[in-house]
């Protein structure tokens, strides 16, 4: 019973997963679009004459936009910022509920962020507000596409937080662990050579030892 409850919230989790994912690739994609629109406008300026007077509205949308949607998928990979020296100290069986009590804490965080955006969007959309500019964007669109990459977040977290807690309850904390901690050298150094097409990344990474200074 437990091992399918824990396949179950594995395949939820999963799917946020490829959802967050999909929202990253957006993110990244509406950083070079800021960028591109960015260099226009300077190059219109300079030698056209005009200017799409647009380009610090946009460009502010898309900063926020593009933060809130890359933030699950940064958890999936692990890459967010992270001390834990620390917790690294400790036994397995207390490092892995210490790893399950950051994640709720994360939960708790991600959870009052949500509830502050949401409460913006309702705010913008019961007075029509739209932003002071040329063209008047409806400032809810942009606070709904801010706080929907704030809710799938909270959402990969809730998720990640009943798969780990069951994993742990079944004694397969190290299973866990894989999910939530800091990545390793190995790790990164494998997602360097995939990114310069190297066939055999990974067997590479595991081959590498570190250096043991006396």
């Amino acid at each position: 019973m437990l091992n399918t409850l824990i396949d179950a919230a594995g395949a939820g989790r999963r799917s946020v997963a490829w959802l967050g994912r999909m929202m990253g690739y957006a993110a990244g994609w509406c950083f070079i679009g800021t960028a591109g629109l960015i260099t226009f406008d300077v190059l219109a300026r300079r030698f056209l004459g005009f200017s799409t007077q647009a380009t610090t509205e946009l460009s502010g949308y898309a900063l926020a936009f593009g933060m809130a949607w890359g933030l699950s998928h940064t958890l999936s990979m692990r890459a967010h910022v992270r001390i834990d020296v620390i917790v690294n100290l400790f036994p397995d069986r207390i490092r892995y509920w210490l790893h399950l009590t950051s994640l709720a804490f994360l939960a708790v965080l991600a959870g009052y962020l949500f509830y502050g955006a949401w409460t913006l969007v309702e705010e913008s959309m019961l007075f029509n507000a739209t932003d002071i500019s040329v063209i008047r964007t409806p400032l809810a669109i942009p606070q709904g596409l801010w706080a929907f990459g704030i809710g799938i977040f909270l959402l990969l977290i809730l998720a990640l937080l009943i798969e780990c807690f069951l994993l742990i309850v079944a004694g397969r904390g190290g299973e866990a662990e894989s999910l939530l901690h800091s990545r390793t050298y190995q790790e990164e150094v494998a997602e360097a050579l995939e990114a310069v097409g190297e066939p055999n990344a990974e067997e590479i990474a595991k081959s590498i030892q570190p250096e043991v200074k006396p």
